[in-house]
């Protein structure tokens, strides 16, 4: 019953990024498995390691919230244009 409530409903969810530490110790992590594993977790360290920039930017970067304005006084161009007839 539960499905067909939320079916037509979108839900939005906020992600939270681990910190650029966190990304560290697993790329360290990644990196000392390597042996035990799979040869290839090493370059699965490094994409880990190259993800660090693109968290740092998202701090210093954060997306920016739309703003909603109510432009129903401001003239159109339309507008413009008959005002612009009539003083003439």
């Amino acid at each position: 019953m539960s499905k067909a409530k939320t079916k037509g409903k979108a839900k939005s969810k906020n992600v939270v990024l681990p910190s650029p530490m966190r990304m560290v110790w697993g790329a360290l992590a990644a990196y000392l498995l390597r042996d035990i594993i799979h040869p290839a977790f090493t370059l699965i360290a490094v994409m880990i390691l190259l993800m660090i920039p693109v968290l740092i930017a998202n701090m210093f970067f954060p997306e920016r919230k739309p703003i909603v304005v109510d432009n129903s006084d401001a003239p159109t161009d339309d507008n413009e244009e008959e005002d612009a007839a009539e003083s003439v």
